[in-house]
């Protein structure tokens, strides 16, 4: 097999959002990737990077194992996906991205593949996912252990994120939109920042040009709520340019925001996804925030917006060996909100 452009091989299934009209395929969101099947005993894939601060991580998967995590160099460069293997076998390959975007200008770029062997066509999945969510569903602190508390690129894991692990488990194709911090009104630092602003774009900015919506998905879950309640906790925050302050409290008034703002983005995701099932999945089984979200799920039902409302596990009531990094939910947790969301979505 001669080098071959990755966006020249019908035979390959990319997911996550990425822009039709650029060489390669680039691996922005938490969870994008390049399934492809291929025999031979060698195969390569050559990877093009650029990074100052927050490195990419990307993960290359042969036949379900995990072969390498690693930051690829900067520049064009090959990468042995396996070597030495059964030539007459086919085998699978997945070049997956473990970090979430970091809107700093670093990228991976997947550009060609080449090898001694044949692509052989990716047998057509199932569903069709869609999460959207904040760090949890974008794999912040799924990798590193309990003691590690430094926000570094290389703490994220997809892999072993409940999206991939839900996706595995319903042989889905799946998209994810997450940005740690983000939430449905409020950032964790009570800054105006949230996922519904810029889930319409492509690359989650709100400069840059709308996302076409390509994917449709036949179920969209929406894990969002975690920073809101976070911001409730935390001071005002002002912005430097503007002056203005914001602050969100658990006060009537401000939940109602909340609420409306979640009935809002529920209606406009039904509306971008037609026909999809639309969960609204929290971790948290009480509380004000909890009851927000909840009421604007019921709310959207009683207007003909079908949505569920499901709370896998408590943040505050973990599994055993549940937690990871900084805070956040490890392996075993994300294991344990597979389990119970990939028995909802059958």
């Amino acid at each position: 097999m001669k080098a071959i452009s990755l966006r020249l091989c019908p035979q390959v299934l990319l997911s996550g959002r990425f822009d039709a009209g650029q060489e390669g395929f680039e691996l922005f969101w938490s969870g994008a990737q390049a399934e492809i099947w291929v025999t031979g005993s060698r195969f390569e894939v050559e990877i093009e990077a650029k990074y100052d601060l927050r490195r990419p991580y990307l993960s290359i998967e042969v036949d379900d194992l995990c072969a390498q995590t690693f930051s690829p160099l900067e520049g064009k460069h090959w990468y042995t996906a396996f070597l030495g293997m059964e030539p007459k076998r086919t085998h699978r390959v997945r070049i997956i991205k473990e970090t979430m975007p970091f809107f700093d200008g670093s990228k991976a770029v997947l550009l060609r593949v080449r090898g001694d062997g044949e692509l052989i066509p990716v047998p057509p999945k199932k569903r069709k996912i869609e999460f959207i969510g904040d760090s949890i569903t974008a794999g912040e602190g799924g990798r590193g252990p309990v003691k590690f508390d430094e926000w570094l690129p290389m703490i994220f894991s997809s892999r072993d994120n409940y999206t991939r692990l839900t996706a595995d488990a319903l042989n889905a194709q799946y998209n994810v939109v997450a940005i740690s911090g983000a939430g449905v009104i409020s950032a964790w630092n009570n800054e105006p920042r949230t996922i519904p602003a810029i889930y319409e774009r492509l690359y989650g900015t709100l400069d840059e040009r709308p996302y076409d919506f390509a994917f449709q998905p036949d179920c969209v879950v929406i894990a969002l709520g975690t920073n809101d309640n976070n911001a409730i906790q935390q001071p005002p925050f002002t912005d430097p340019a503007s002056g203005k302050t914001y602050k969100l409290t658990d006060s009537p008034e401000d939940m109602e925001r909340l609420t409306e703002g979640a009935h809002a983005f529920i209606k406009r995701v039904a509306a971008l996804n037609p026909g999809a099932r639309i969960v609204w999945m929290s971790f948290y089984t009480s509380g004000p925030v909890h009851d927000a979200l909840s009421e604007a799920v019921r709310r959207s039902c009683q207007g003909g917006t079908k949505a569920e409302f499901f709370v896998p596990v408590d943040l505050y009531r973990l599994p055993r060996g549940g937690m990871g990094s900084r805070y956040h939910p490890g392996k075993v947790t994300h294991r344990a909100i597979a389990k119970k969301l990939s028995a909802l979505l059958k």
